[in-house]
């Protein structure tokens, strides 16, 4: 298993993405409001197996309210996150020693970071006016470029095809 220095050592390096944003539609046939950018990423001149960049964004569906996860993947583990999500509340069940061990919280927007026991431990973070500055930080704290920045996914009428 990962350990926390692992995990800092990999979010300390310097990162890219191997394409620039491109999102495309569908997590599963089951869930098709979902859009999701999914792209490898260059460490040290390298592009390991399992380290990766994964977007995932939903709509307004009914009265559920807009959701954007950004999670970072070092050997196809996610061992850093953040979600913007305004309806539901998130427990963290790792995270022994740590401030919001054991603790509920919620709704909002949170940071998932890598704990010794290993992914799940969450605190929240500020809100962000906009994705793309949620963004910027994400790639801030993960040392991570990505050509272009932020591209906000198709809006759903065009992806329905009604445009």
């Amino acid at each position: 298993m990962l350990t926390v220095a692992d995990v800092d050592s990999f979010l300390n390096a310097p990162k890219s993405a191997v394409s620039a944003m491109d999102w495309r539609p569908g997590l599963s046939k089951k869930d098709v409001q979902w859009w999701a950018w999914d792209c490898a990423i260059e460490v040290n001149g390298m592009v390991p197996e399992g380290a990766r960049i994964i977007l995932q964004w939903r709509p307004v569906v009914g009265a559920a309210s807009e959701k954007l996860n950004c999670g970072l993947f070092h050997q196809n583990q996610r061992v850093y996150a953040i979600d913007f999500d305004p309806d539901t509340q998130h427990t963290n069940k790792v995270g022994l020693g740590r401030p919001q061990y054991r603790q509920r919280f919620g709704p909002g927007t949170h940071e998932h970071t890598w704990s010794e026991e290993g992914y799940g431990y969450a605190e929240p973070i500020q809100n962000f006016v906009d994705f793309a500055a949620l963004f910027a930080y994400f790639c801030t704290k993960t040392t991570l470029q990505v050509e272009g920045g932020f591209r906000r996914p198709p809006s759903q009428q065009l992806s329905l095809g009604l445009i």
